[in-house]
């Protein structure tokens, strides 16, 4: 998404949003659907008997505890994990969450029952993990495409090989826009990136004006809504959060949330995608992507709808037609992610609604999706 319809959005939701939190009165959402900002769709609770046990090595030594099977992905180990290959792993006791890794591929794990919620650097995930035995697993997916580990599969031996992942040259520092007055509490996060790649200037006033847009943005909604007529300690919240879903072959892909809170039931969520050619610091588009299949707007029209017809979460049977031009998406390993913002098409207690595809269902057998950049 190009920044001026990135803007655009962003104003257009942020009314729609706010008008939605301070006049619906809407429920707020099961203890199942848990987030560190706003609400995201839990997925379907599965059922927690494994497949066989798969053995699973970091740079070819052994976990020495198995990982599963089920829900067409491998589940494996965090405590046994970390211990194997010194990827840091914290526990906070007053939360009860664990923090496996550094920013910027830093896990949340969040444990509820048998499933366990996680958040990429402070950015929700629709899938979840599992307590099993009570050891917390983590889904082989999530750590490939969020938290820098590459993992291959061998059938014969029924073992995953793990090890870092390949970098491109770019290192990642956070940057902080954090305060505490006037009934205002702001706690922003952005990266910045450090390299030889020329991009990278570009990229970083890209960043970092997104995350003063916000700030500016929640300033103008405080001084029009004044004080909080409540009773209650509430006060004006900012927290926006960030994660790297992609930074190899050219590209880099952020997806940014920005969670404000300006009283009502609940607060709101807007997210973005942001997808960099990292020698020239320009957005890349999805058709520039996909373009050796220049019919693939109706493949992905297709299974959208599909979904949402599954799922009954359209707010308007017939709301959602196309994904149009300029889609909201980021990129992850092997394809990417198409996304809608609360309300767009769905209720609040639907979340961000997202949708996952391969590039090697939509692309002639061979092709690079990012040949050319």
């Amino acid at each position: 998404m190009d920044m001026q319809h990135a803007k655009q959005t962003w104003n257009k939701t942020t009314k729609m949003v706010t008008a939605a939190v301070l006049t619906a009165g809407l429920l707020l959402p099961s203890a199942a659907v848990v987030g560190t900002h706003g609400v995201y769709a839990a997925s379907a609770t599965a059922s927690t008997k494994a497949a066989a046990n798969v053995k699973v090595t970091w740079n070819g030594k052994a976990l020495g505890a198995n990982a599963f099977q089920a829900a067409g992905d491998t589940y494996v180990p965090v405590k046994a994990l970390s211990k194997v290959s010194g990827i840091s792993l914290t526990y906070d006791k007053t939360s009860g969450w664990y923090t496996l890794g550094t920013s910027p591929n830093t896990l949340v794990l969040s444990p509820y029952g048998s499933e366990v919620w996680i958040g990429a650097n402070g950015v929700g995930l629709q899938s979840e993990g599992r307590v099993v035995g009570g050891s917390t697993y983590v889904p082989l997916s999530v750590l490939r495409d969020y938290a820098g580990i590459d993992g291959v599969w061998n059938a014969s031996t029924r073992t995953v090989a793990l090890k870092p992942s390949a970098k491109q040259g770019i290192k990642v520092a956070e940057k902080v826009i954090k305060s505490t007055d006037n009934g205002t509490v702001i706690d922003i996060r952005y990266p910045q990136l450090s390299g030889d790649a020329a991009g990278i200037p570009a990229i970083n006033a890209a960043l970092k004006k997104h995350a003063e847009d916000f700030l500016n943005d929640f300033k103008a909604q405080v001084k029009d809504f004044g004080p909080l007529d409540d009773d209650r300690d509430m006060h004006y919240e900012a927290d926006g959060g960030y994660m790297i879903a992609y930074n190899r072959d050219g590209l880099l892909s952020v997806v940014t949330q920005d969670y404000s809170f300006y009283g009502g039931a609940h607060g709101g969520t807007l997210q973005t995608g942001y997808n960099f050619n990292i020698k020239t610091g320009k957005e890349v588009t999805l058709d520039q992507l996909l373009k050796a299949n220049p019919n693939y707007m109706s493949a992905v029209d297709k299974k959208i709808a599909a979904q949402f017809k599954k799922d009954g979460s359209l707010l308007e049977p017939d709301g959602f037609k196309t994904i149009g031009k300029d889609p909201s998406f980021y990129v992850k390993n092997g394809g990417f992610t198409i996304f809608f913002q609360q309300y767009e098409y769905t209720p609040y207690a639907a979340g961000i609604p997202s949708f996952d595809f391969d590039f090697a269902s939509l692309l002639p057998k061979g092709t690079n999706p990012f040949s050319g950049l």
